[in-house]
């Protein structure tokens, strides 16, 4: 064809003339100068462009960027342990309520798993954990295996584990790897925060004869 008789210098001056104006040099100037995740992402594409081919480049830096992104969703998952709503009763001080915030999956669940397990050799008189799980946004597989850690170890060691607000998602995957078999009893798998509380509160009437012992399992 016609464009078989343009000498290859040529076309090579129209492809680069036309590859710098796609590119905004403002929208690079601003890319660049905004977080460093945003500009290594930039720089990789282009990089790999220039020296190698726009499809790996794509590819690469699509899996770059879900890096980045995984490590800022792992960053902000998180669990704290919470105070208990309303007046304080006697015995309250054995019970810790956690909330898990985020995301559980193979990034943070390690991390999660430590604050967990670290804050119960922290305090030993706690003997009812409750964990709150209405604020979790994903839970993948490992996130899942590894609560299943969590309370098969915290059961090991006398505490009871109560799971509060469990989301009707998470349920068939925590089901399947053995989280809900884990607990020490089916009533430990509680969608409200009160009733959640209400039955700690009567596993530690049961342990130190506080007023107001019941016979719930």
């Amino acid at each position: 064809g016609p464009v078989s008789g343009i000498p290859l210098a040529a076309l090579a001056g129209v492809l680069m003339v036309t590859s710098f104006r796609m590119v905004s040099p403002h929208t690079a100037r601003s890319i660049l100068r905004s977080t460093r995740a945003d500009a290594a992402i930039f720089a990789v594409t282009a990089v790999i462009t220039i020296c190698f081919d726009l499809i790996e480049a794509v590819q690469i830096g699509i899996v770059v960027a879900a890096f980045f992104a995984l490590r800022q969703v792992a960053r902000r998952s998180s669990v704290t342990r919470e105070p208990l709503p309303g007046p304080a009763r006697p015995g309250d001080e054995h019970i810790a309520l956690l909330l898990l915030d985020g995301a559980m999956f193979f990034g943070a669940a390690e991390r999660i798993s430590t604050a967990i397990t670290g804050g119960a050799d922290d305090h030993p008189d706690v003997r009812v954990v409750i964990i709150r799980m209405s604020r979790l946004g994903m839970i993948d597989a490992t996130g899942a295996h590894t609560l299943a850690e969590i309370v098969t170890e915290l059961e090991g060691r006398g505490v009871t584990v109560i799971l509060k607000g469990v989301q009707d998602e998470h349920h068939q995957l925590l089901s399947g790897v053995g989280v809900f078999d884990s607990l020490r009893h089916e009533k430990h798998l509680i969608g409200d925060l009160d009733d959640a509380i209400a039955h700690a509160r009567e596993h530690i009437a049961e342990q130190t004869d506080i007023p107001g012992r019941s016979d719930s399992g």
